[in-house]
């Protein structure tokens, strides 16, 4: 995978705490909708919950771990596919980033 330019390295840096905060809440959102409806079910609900944790667990490795500036384009694609950029965030990012982003995008589809 090739590297991105310097200028898009230096945004995801400063931008990766608030991403991850962002990112974080998505699932905490989840996780109260799941204990809203754990009422008689709630053993499923655990299981339910285990399972959701597990998955969001995952999808934080991808978006955060060990980020190097040859594999934050792969960053940057799974922070857009799981929905925790913003168009402003994204478009932030270089033309030749974006469009880098959006392809791996659509080959995935």
């Amino acid at each position: 995978m090739s590297s991105v330019p310097e200028k898009d390295w230096k945004l995801f840096r400063k931008l990766q705490n608030d991403l991850t905060a962002k990112a974080c809440e998505l699932i905490f959102v989840k996780v109260e909708e799941l204990a809203k409806k754990r009422e008689g079910i709630e053993h499923q609900s655990y299981l339910d919950l285990y399972d959701l944790i597990q998955t969001e667990d995952a999808k934080i490795t991808e978006m955060f771990n060990n980020p190097t500036r040859n594999n934050v384009l792969l960053k940057l694609v799974s922070l857009k596919s799981y929905g925790v950029f913003t168009e402003d965030e994204f478009k932030m990012f270089s033309q030749e980033t974006q469009d880098s982003v959006v392809s791996i995008l659509e080959l995935r589809c």
